[in-house]
């Protein structure tokens, strides 16, 4: 039987057992409770990750390899290390279900063969949610009691501060002051917008053509000057800015009244962002806490509001003026560097399109000498795969993502196992004939030679099975991805720009230019 588990250490600071404690249990628990059944054991793991949601990397991959068939057993130490989310747990187990594969939880002691075994490991779950959200709960209580004071909440400080401890009737807080140099910084930004009137874009491209670089000395982004720009912090709070967050919709603190808006405090606000797998998101502005802060702001208010001005006033269409290439989000520069796209409209009218690197583009040609490539040369590369894929669908394994070896024979080690356990069998029939002559330890170490070579070709054997089993699960793969290849191409002009491109997102699994040739795999 092939045996998996699953460990996974939660980003926050919890008591959990750590991820090598959590396999060892599980190896444990397995060779007691299934002595000689176990062919194979393979190790998942995330650390780092939270169980609110499934977006983990070797959870994925888990659950791939159950779906290719190569996992029989799962054992995992807790059921809370697999899921905190009673319905991402139910989504995760039906897969389990459907592929036959038997679920172990060594902590809670779960036999899901049974329905009250079942009934026990779903209530399980439910409080182990119930735990997650109290603590998520708890947490969001403290954060916005520490912002309402005025106090940083933690993180890192934000552009032009730095964090300082303070202590306040006898209790250690912790608020952010300015710093000097970050202070010039973020004015010259301001400035610099203001006084060229630029757009975030035609911004990025002077400091780019300038030379002019982030702290960290990479080239700035357009997200990275409007994160400065729109930035709360450093504004001098006025009732001019309490009054532009009234009018957005945000909640005022109570105890941060409009006349005490003096413009002695810089602000304040909680809820401004939210972490989803690992990725700031910008909240919509009713979900914002803005109070006044404990800090000393830097920037005068009229000119910070000027800055915001520009942005509702600079709102734009979001609506795609041009076709989406056929590549894009899929194409990556050999730097490892995702390639946007460019458009250059010309003078008859006509629009040229590429593809260049992103990496190139922020930070120059020394981090990157990639030159760009026109849309249509690239697309047409991709293309022509397709027609060949579909005239051909075996064409597709020379594509394949991992190799996809020849099939290995285990009929020849099955033999060479039998003859070497017969070998042994007869030896011992004779050790047992002769036990008290002087040829028995020659016999002895011939067993123990011949045991030694039959442990290797059982292990050649569960590698063999395994190879086996992941080449009939790719060759599967990229068999269903020819099937979508050649809908692809016979449909071709049914299918909108935007469909064509969800198409090659998800049959292509990786597509690189180097400059002179396109690496494409499926």
């Amino acid at each position: 039987m092939n045996f998996a588990n699953y460990a996974r250490k939660s980003v926050y600071s919890d008591k959990s057992d750590s991820v090598d404690n959590q396999y060892r249990m599980a190896h444990d628990y397995a060779e007691l409770h299934f002595p000689g059944q176990i062919d194979s054991f393979v190790r998942y793991c995330d650390e780092d990750f939270t169980g609110s949601n499934t977006n983990r990397p070797d959870l994925k991959r888990m659950l791939k390899d159950i779906k290719d068939g190569m996992i029989d057993v799962l054992i995992v130490y807790q059921l809370d290390r697999l899921s905190r989310d009673v319905r991402d747990f139910a989504n995760i187990y039906d897969i389990l279900e459907e592929h036959h594969v038997n679920f172990v939880s060594v902590k809670e002691n779960i036999d899901t063969t049974t329905p009250i075994g079942k009934a026990m490991m779903y209530v399980t779950v439910v409080f182990a949610q119930m735990e997650r959200e109290t603590i998520a709960a708890r947490v969001t209580d403290n954060m916005i009691g520490l912002a309402k004071k005025g106090y940083w909440a933690g993180g890192q400080a934000p552009c032009g501060y730095v964090r300082k401890n303070i202590t306040v009737a006898g209790r250690q807080h912790v608020t952010i002051e300015p710093d000097p140099d970050g202070v010039e910084y973020v004015k010259d930004i301001f400035d610099t917008f203001l006084d060229n009137n630029f757009s975030l874009q035609s911004m990025e491209t002077y400091y780019r053509k300038k030379g002019i670089r982030t702290l960290r000395g990479a080239f700035f982004s357009t997200t990275q000057l409007h994160k400065i720009l729109t930035m709360p912090y450093c504004v001098e709070a006025t009732t001019a800015v309490y009054d532009y967050y009234t009018s957005k919709g945000c909640s005022i603190d109570p105890e941060s009244p409009r006349e005490k808006w003096d413009g002695t405090h810089g602000v304040m606000i909680y809820g401004r962002s939210t972490e989803k797998n690992k990725k700031h998101q910008l909240q919509s502005p009713d979900k914002w806490l803005v109070c006044l802060g404990y800090h000393k702001p830097f920037l005068p208010a009229d000119k910070w509001l000027r800055v915001q001005q520009r942005f509702s006033q600079n709102k734009f269409d979001r609506a795609m003026k041009y076709d989406i290439p056929l590549l894009k989000g899929v194409l990556r520069c050999s730097c490892g560097a995702i390639m946007s796209v460019s458009r250059k409209k010309k003078i008859d009218g006509s629009v040229s399109s590429w593809y260049y690197c992103l990496k190139r583009m922020r930070r120059g040609s020394e981090a990157c000498n990639r030159a760009q490539i026109k849309i249509e040369i690239l697309d047409e590369k991709v293309i022509n795969i397709f027609q060949e894929i579909e005239h051909d669908p075996e064409t597709i394994l020379q594509y394949a993502s991992t190799a996809v070896r020849p099939m290995a024979d285990p009929h020849s080690i099955d033999r060479s196992i039998s003859s070497c356990e017969s070998k042994i069998q007869r030896l011992a029939a004779s050790l047992a004939l002769n036990e008290n002559s002087t040829a028995s330890k020659y016999i002895v170490k011939e067993i123990e030679q011949l045991d030694q070579e039959l442990q290797k070709l059982r292990a050649k054997q569960i590698e063999l099975s395994i190879q086996n089993r992941q080449n009939q699960a790719g060759i599967k793969s990229c068999q269903e991805r020819a099937v979508e290849i050649g809908n692809l191409i016979r449909n071709f002009e049914t299918f909108t720009a935007a469909e064509r491109n969800e198409i090659a997102r998800n049959v292509i699994s990786k597509c690189t230019w180097d400059g002179e040739t396109l690496f494409v795999a499926f």
